[in-house]
């Protein structure tokens, strides 16, 4: 099998790319391990698809951020992006962009009608390429002559596997999950189990907070979750079990707003029974900093994204391979990530649109 370019991969970049391809009418197939693409894609958003945040906000991205800031220089944004394919967006009050349907099957038919031209292999797994004459042979069988790796990362997945890539010469930024629920001890988050609580939610060394995020705290046994706490999940990797989460329940009040409230409102008449079981035995201030001790992170079957890659250093400005011209690296797999709230699909799209920018132009 001959093809111009061949895509590994077909989550969110993998498609945007096929479909930006497919309508520049440049031959292209994309190979799927899993027997349908876009399989995470569809439970992103709780189901409805948080594909990109206006603005977009460097401050969100973490690990090569100086190439992150450029490949979005030109980037116009996934609102504009998707209106190239049809799909009509909207932003909630925090920036969190979603299709107007305010389904993810919306975002995920978009894609494939666009890619309605190109191959589609699903339940391939690439399980190996390697470079032959200036083209790749994959899996002993496709000759392409140039190849976007878009297989995302091992999230998702019960371990890494770069070693593809590796066998290419390409390094890696040792993987770890990231956005991902934190462990804490059982017997705290048991009782508790199932419920949800706006906090704001620290995550404190010592004395010291080192980073705090708004939001709602999920109870599961033996962790924590949310977006606040997922946010918060990176830190493990650099403090570990030096690194206490504290949820403050009530934001808006002083410990001294606090006990004057308390006075005339029980506890039950602020929080679930069980919750306030709990914090009655408890100090007041408790309800101000309700600490658990961190014992590590969700493993990757539970991260929604890695942080780590292929190095930027190893890059073009076009996402091209500087080892490999023909081989380009996009979404995921580089060692950029982003925060909770349509970042890391932004980075997807916009990964997507510069390397096949580059394709369609040379």
């Amino acid at each position: 099998m001959n093809i111009q370019t061949a895509i590994i991969g077909g989550g969110a970049s993998g498609l945007a790319a096929c479909a930006l391809l497919s309508k520049s009418g440049r031959n292209c197939a994309v190979i799927e391990c899993h027997t349908r693409v876009g399989k995470k894609l569809i439970s992103t958003g709780n189901g409805r698809c948080n594909l990109g945040h206006t603005p977009l906000e460097m401050s969100a991205y973490h690990g090569d951020v100086d190439f992150a800031e450029s490949v979005f220089s030109d980037w116009r944004g996934a609102e504009f992006f998707f209106a190239e394919f049809g799909l009509m967006c909207r932003a909630d009050s925090a920036g969190r962009l979603y299709p107007y349907s305010n389904t993810a099957n919306s975002v995920l038919d978009t894609l494939r009608f666009a890619c309605d031209k190109a191959e589609i292999l699903t339940g391939t797994p690439c399980v190996s390429m390697v470079s032959k004459n200036g083209r790749f042979l994959i899996n002993n069988r496709i000759f392409a002559e140039k190849v976007i790796w878009a297989c995302g990362s091992p999230a998702g997945a019960p371990s890494p596997d770069f070693s593809i890539l590796q066998n290419l010469g390409h390094s890696i930024v040792k993987p770890h999950p990231a956005l991902c629920p934190v462990v804490t001890d059982k017997s705290l988050t048991r009782p508790l189990k199932g419920l949800r609580v706006r906090a704001l939610c620290s995550a404190i060394v010592g004395q010291k907070v080192i980073k705090r995020e708004l939001g709602e705290v999920q109870f599961n046994e033996g962790s924590l979750s949310g977006i606040c706490i997922m946010n918060l999940s990176r830190l493990v990797r650099d403090y570990g079990s030096a690194l206490t989460i504290s949820l403050d329940l009530i934001p808006e009040f002083t410990l001294e707003e606090l006990k004057l409230k308390l006075h005339s409102i029980p506890l039950t008449g602020l929080f679930h029974k069980r919750i306030a079981m709990i914090l009655q035995k408890e100090p007041i201030e408790t309800v101000k900093d309700w600490r658990f001790p961190v014992k590590g992170k969700a493993d990757w079957c539970k991260t929604q994204v890695m942080s780590g890659g292929v190095p930027a250093a190893e890059l073009n400005g076009d996402l091209s391979s500087k080892i490999h011209s023909n081989l380009y690296i996009i979404g995921e797999t580089v060692n950029v990530d982003g925060d909770c709230g349509g970042y890391n699909l932004e980075w997807a799209w916009a990964t997507a649109k510069l390397c096949t920018n580059a394709l369609i132009l040379s």
